[in-house]
């Protein structure tokens, strides 16, 4: 069972990058039509962003590095440029390589196989069990 939950765990990852990151939810209209286009908008710039962690992370980290790109600031550092990128049309190399040296200077450290259980902690609702528990004995009185 672990390893099942393991291997999920990088799809529910992007699920929460596209969903929360990319603010998915947020469309730019109320058609059908302008869903579809945002969030094709939306996977195109998750793309890009992938591609700048992978340039970033091969041309300037080293390959033995226990340090990983922060997706999370990459996609501001992304968001704050692709406009100009896209209205120009002059995504070149010379514009590109401050931004990916400024992807890699935000950086968070890896350690695999760490794993640390959360402490459970009271809920800050009553359980079904308890509101039909509360219900009868207000029933009773």
């Amino acid at each position: 069972m672990p390893s099942c939950y393991h291997g999920r765990w990088r799809i529910e990852e992007a699920f929460k990058r596209i969903k929360h990151r990319l603010q998915l939810e947020h469309t730019s209209g109320l058609s059908w039509h302008a869903a579809r286009q945002d969030f094709g908008a939306k996977a195109v710039f998750d793309n890009l962003n992938a591609l700048a962690a992978y340039v970033a992370t091969d041309a300037l980290l080293d390959p033995g590095s226990s340090y990983k790109i922060n997706r999370t600031l990459e996609i501001d550092k992304i968001k704050r440029q692709i406009g100009r990128w896209l209205l120009a049309a002059t995504a070149t190399t010379r514009r590109l390589k401050p931004i990916l040296e400024e992807i890699a200077l935000n950086l968070q450290k890896f350690v695999p196989n760490r794993s640390q259980p959360r402490k459970p902690q009271p809920k800050p609702h009553l359980s079904l069990l308890q509101v039909t528990i509360v219900s009868a004995i207000l029933k009773v009185r």
